[in-house]
C-alpha cells in the first residue's frame, strides 16, 4: 500500500483561488481549473458550486498523485447555462472538453448534484470514462428535504452570505447548523462531530472552503442551482445498468440531504459496482466524518489500482 497524504490546510485554501480558464468546445463553453500532475481525475461539483468547489472535492486525490480538472457545470460561474441544461447535455459537454484538451479518457468523480451529469458521462461516453467515483450523488428523483428556514439559509443569496459570515466568525455554530441540515445525527452526535472537525485543521479548512464555495459570488451560481432543482426533481431512475467502467459508490450512512437509498440503487444497478458506507457520515461525511481519512485512503488506493490495471 502506498503512502497516503492528507492535503494541508493551505492547499485546500488554494483551491478557491486557483486560476480558471474558459474553453470553447463544439458543445459549448465551459470553465475549468487544472491542478496537479499524474493520471487525470475530472471532478464534478454539487450545488451550489463551481470549478473552485470541484477542485476542493478532488484535492485529496491531487495530493496523492492525480491531476485534477475541476469543472463549472452549466449555470455556475463562467459556464453559461446554454452549454447544457439537462444532465445528458452536460455529459456531452464533458466529452467535448476532453477532445479539445486532447485527453482520450479520464477518471471521474461526481458529488451530490453533480451525480446525474457524471453518471450520464459514463453512460453515454463509455470510451471516455475509465473509472467512476460517486460521493453522496443523486441518481434518482431529488428534491431537498429541508425546512423553510434551512432553505433560506442554504439556497438564497442573503442566507448564504449570513452562513459565510458565521463560518468566518462563529465556525462552530455554522458547522452545527450545516450538520443539522444535512445529516440525521442526533444532538449529541452533532456536538461531538462539530468538536472533532474543529480540532482537525485539515477538516476545518475543508469545511470553511466548502462553505465559501457555496456562498461566495452566489449571483454567478444561482442560475445553476435553480436549473439543478428543476431537472433533478423529475430525473427518474438514471440508466446506470449501462455503465461498464469500474465504479465506486460512497455515501454517508447518516446523509439527510441525498438519501442513502440513492447509493443502494446505484450500487445494485451498476454492474460490479463497489459500495462503501461512511459510518455516521453526513452529506459531507467523506471529508468531515470521524472516519473520513480511512474512506479517503480507500478511495485513493482504489483509483490507483484502476490506473495500474489499465497500464499493465
Amino acid at each position: 500500500m502506498s503512502r497516503f497524504i492528507r492535503p494541508e490546510p493551505e492547499e485546500l485554501d488554494e483551491c478557491l483561488t486557483w486560476p480558471s480558464i474558459t474553453v470553447d468546445t463544439p458543445s459549448g463553453r465551459i470553465e475549468i481549473s487544472d491542478r496537479g500532475e499524474g493520471p487525470v481525475l475530472l471532478c464534478v461539483h454539487g450545488g451550489p458550486g463551481g470549478c473552485d468547489q470541484s477542485l476542493l472535492l478532488g484535492e485529496v486525490f491531487r495530493a496523492n498523485g492525480f491531476r485534477v480538472i475541476g469543472v463549472s457545470r452549466p449555470g455556475y460561474l463562467g459556464t453559461p447555462l446554454e452549454s447544457g441544461v439537462a444532465p445528458y447535455q452536460q455529459a456531452d459537454l464533458f466529452a467535448s472538453l476532453l477532445e479539445v484538451l486532447g485527453l482520450e479518457s479520464v477518471s471521474v468523480l461526481g458529488a451530490s448534484a453533480g451525480g446525474p451529469s457524471s453518471y450520464m458521462f459514463a453512460v453515454n461516453h463509455p470510451d471516455k470514462v475509465n473509472a467512476l467515483i460517486e460521493i453522496d450523488s443523486v441518481c434518482q428523483n431529488y428534491s431537498p428535504d429541508i425546512t423553510p428556514l434551512e432553505q433560506k439559509l442554504f439556497l438564497t443569496p442573503a442566507g448564504l452570505r449570513l452562513n459565510v459570515f458565521f463560518v468566518d466568525h462563529f465556525p462552530k455554530s455554522a458547522l452545527k447548523s450545516l450538520l443539522k441540515a444535512e445529516s440525521s445525527l442526533d444532538r449529541k452526535a452533532l456536538e461531538e462531530r462539530a468538536v472533532n472537525v474543529l480540532k482537525d485543521p485539515h477538516k476545518t479548512a475543508f469545511f470553511v472552503n466548502m462553505m465559501h464555495s457555496l456562498g461566495d459570488n452566489f449571483a454567478s451560481r444561482r442560475e445553476g442551482v435553480m436549473n439543478d432543482l428543476e431537472k433533478l426533481a423529475c430525473l427518474g431512475n438514471l440508466p446506470l445498468k449501462e455503465i461498464r467502467c469500474p465504479s465506486m459508490i460512497i455515501h454517508g450512512a447518516a446523509d439527510r440531504d441525498v438519501s442513502p437509498e440513492q447509493a443502494r440503487f446505484a450500487a445494485s444497478t451498476i454492474p460490479g459496482a463497489r459500495l462503501e458506507w461512511v459510518e455516521q457520515g453526513s452529506h459531507l461525511g467523506f471529508w468531515l466524518a470521524d472516519g473520513a481519512e480511512d474512506i479517503q485512503r480507500k478511495a485513493v488506493e482504489w483509483l490507483k489500482e484502476q490506473n495500474k490495471a489499465r497500464s499493465c
